[in-house]
Formats: C-alpha cells, structure tokens, sequence
C-alpha cells in the first residue's frame, strides 16, 4: 500500500466496506430522525451515528492522520476508549428507555 506499510490489502477492503455501511446506515438514521418522537429511537439512531463517528475516527489514526500525544486512561487512548463505547452507552439507554416506557 505505497504509503501505508502497515495496512495490508484485507485491511483496507474492511475499513471501505465498514465506511459505505456505516454511511448507508447514518443516512437512513438521519432520514429517520425527523420521523420519531420517541427517545428509545432518537438514542437508537444517536447510536448509530456515534458508531459512525468512531469508524471515521478509527479509520483516520488507521492512516496516521491523528498523530500526537494521546491522552491515556489506564494504558487506552482516551480518544480510542470514547469512539468504540459512546454507540453502546447510547444503546444501553435506548433500550433502558423502551422498556420503562413498555410497563
């Protein structure tokens, strides 16, 4: 890969293949967005744009576009550590909220 000595072909292949889908997927949550009242889907769909969110991120410090001193919590890039969780914390609440709302 010319430039980027540490990704392989296979690599490159799933971080395309996770973009289009996690882009495919934000813009149906997107379009859905405007058609919800309920907080259940609107942290649903937030899920989903977080998870987005951190493929995008994961992919940039993939290509070393995010280089610089990283801020560690117990040995994690702070940063890695947000984008890889922010999308389950916001399904966990989605689904705490649509079960307390199905009583």
């Amino acid at each position: 890969m010319g430039s980027f000595p540490l990704l392989s072909d296979a690599i490159v292949v799933f971080l395309l293949v996770r973009l289009v889908l996690g882009a495919f997927a934000s813009f149906l949550a997107i379009v859905s967005w405007t058609r919800t009242r309920d907080i259940a889907w609107v942290l649903v769909i937030a899920g989903i744009l977080a998870s987005y969110a951190g493929t995008l991120y994961g992919v940039l410090r993939s290509f070393g576009l995010f280089a610089g001193a990283d801020v560690l919590v117990l040995g994690v890039p702070l940063g890695s550590l947000i984008s890889d969780n922010l999308s389950v914390f916001f399904f966990m609440f989605a689904l705490f909220f649509h079960i307390r709302s199905n009583k």
